[in-house]
């Protein structure tokens, strides 16, 4: 291998590197999905219940914040970082014109055992571990993947209290003072979390933290302002490195000394697999589906693949097919719910309602708060003609998320159906 040959090699490991870490800390995103519609039902040791519901998108100085409230009281805010989540609870009076107030930084990627962080901008300064990742069980069911963090002062070498997040779910639980209060219930809306925001804490609390909550010396300030330039600076190499990558990468494939298919490398098929995902959120299934077919022909032991193409095909009408992708994503990974409640849809539209009903008890079972499972019970009992049963089911899907559109238009299809 000539110094050229050895030159390109490493510069291709370097883009693809980056690009992996870019798409890894998209991912961590997930771990608290912040789309508008969604809802988490709590329950405490008294049996009270209190929902958080994500209600809009809001803009503040050039930032998005992500708008939240408990049963109608006075809304909090979400900001989604390439750092983690922060959440700003507003000072009293405040309003979004003059927004200020406690910022936490409740999440830091990566979220692995034994990370540590600090919110040095808390009142008081918290310090964050995280202890643990493995199953728990609460109301809404049982989880396999939950993240267990431990949150104490920053002055206290005691734990004050912990809580646990469920990828793809939210926040399970919280326990502080011998206080638990534990997912109930929830819903997950098709709408997509906001777009990460290259900014430091520092650069957070100076927006919006209250004044003089944040002792700030002049050097920790110019420390502050060093680390915000971080990320573009970063950001720029980033960009040098890969126009150096396309110019090295051309002059050599013309020398005629090598040829290169890039649909073959693996990291350019995570790509399109990402590519694909976003397509069948936007609705555009064919093109999703010409991808995803490939994919999953060079990946056939990926479930997800089969998932997403699965999901395609029954939007296309092409059922059969759906089937059987959903079923061999179902085999390959039995815990992929969302994957189950898909072939829930196929069912109904083959018109085998018994099948379908086999399918979502089977994800009741373990998800006994998830309203999309509830609602498509509903549609089953419905299809099967216990339309009585399948206004319970939709009236309690209701119940989960009073905002749930297709089991609203469900209960007042059937509604209208019996005085008909």
């Amino acid at each position: 291998m000539d110094a050229f040959t050895r030159f390109l090699s490493v510069l291709l490991l370097g883009i693809f590197l980056a690009l992996s870490l870019f798409a890894e800390a998209i991912a961590y995103t997930e771990i608290f999905p912040l789309g508008p519609g969604n809802t988490w039902t709590y329950r405490d040791l008294d049996g009270e219940l209190e929902t958080l519901v994500i209600s809009r998108f809001v803009e503040k100085n050039g930032i998005p914040l992500v708008e939240a409230y408990y049963d109608g009281a006075s809304p909090f805010y979400y900001i989604l970082s390439a750092e983690g989540v922060f959440r700003l609870q507003p000072a009293s009076g405040t309003t979004l014109k003059d927004l200020r107030g406690n910022l936490t930084m409740l999440l830091q990627w990566p979220l692995e055992p034994g990370q540590s962080w600090q919110s040095s901008w808390s009142d008081p300064p918290l310090s964050f571990t995280v202890l643990d990742r493995g199953p728990v069980k609460v109301a809404a069911g049982n989880f396999h993947d939950s993240i267990k963090i431990g949150y104490r002062p920053v002055s206290s070498p005691i734990y004050q209290g912990y809580i646990w997040f469920e990828p793809g779910v939210g926040l399970l639980a919280q326990e502080e003072n011998n206080n638990r209060t534990e997912l109930f219930s929830y819903s997950l809306s098709d709408l997509l979390s906001p777009p990460e925001m290259t900014i430091s804490g520092d650069k957070l609390a100076r927006i919006f933290q209250s004044p003089g909550s944040v002792a700030e010396n002049g050097a920790t300030g110019t420390l502050s302002r060093l680390k915000e330039l971080l990320p573009s600076v970063q950001f720029s190499l980033f960009l040098l490195l890969a126009f150096a990558a396309f110019i090295a990468l051309v002059v050599y494939l013309n020398s005629g000394k090598v040829e290169m298919d890039l649909k073959d490398d693996p990291d350019v098929q995570e790509g399109e697999a990402t590519l694909a995902s976003a397509m069948v959120r936007e609705g555009l299934y064919e093109d999703a589906a010409a991808i995803l077919q490939r994919l999953t022909a060079k990946h056939p032991q990926w479930p997800d693949l089969a998932a997403l193409l699965g999901r395609a095909y029954r939007e296309t009408g092409k059922l059969p097919e759906a089937c059987l992708e959903l079923k061999r994503a179902l085999t390959l990974n039995p815990d992929l719910s969302k994957a189950r409640l898909e072939l829930v849809k196929t069912y109904l539209g083959l018109n085998e309602p018994a099948r379908a009903l086999d399918e979502v008890e089977t994800v009741l079972s373990v998800h006994q708060g998830f309203a999309d499972a509830v609602y498509l019970k509903g549609e089953v009992l419905s299809a099967m003609g216990n339309n009585d049963q399948a206004l319970e089911y939709f009236r309690e899907a209701l119940k989960i998320n009073p905002s749930f559109n297709e089991a609203q238009k469900a209960l007042e299809r059937l509604l209208a159906e019996e005085e008909g």
